[in-house]
């Protein structure tokens, strides 16, 4: 038991952490391209939806990779 739980909090710190890397590029040059109203957005906007982008981060690469 205690190895299932090992594995799902590994993988959950993976998906996490992946999840902040992803942002950072998101909010360079992702959400400009997913809606242009997002440009030149100041930091609490960025702020306020971090959480949202590291739990969806898969998502929204799919739907970067459909924009290009």
């Amino acid at each position: 038991m205690v190895t299932i739980i090992n594995i799902f909090l590994t993988a959950l710190a993976i998906y996490l952490i992946l999840g902040v890397v992803f942002s950072i590029y998101f909010y360079l040059n992702g959400a400009a391209k997913i809606d242009e109203g997002t440009q030149g957005t100041p930091w609490h906007f960025k702020l306020i939806i971090f959480p949202g982008v590291v739990l969806l981060w898969a998502a929204l690469l799919m739907k970067l990779i459909r924009k290009q």
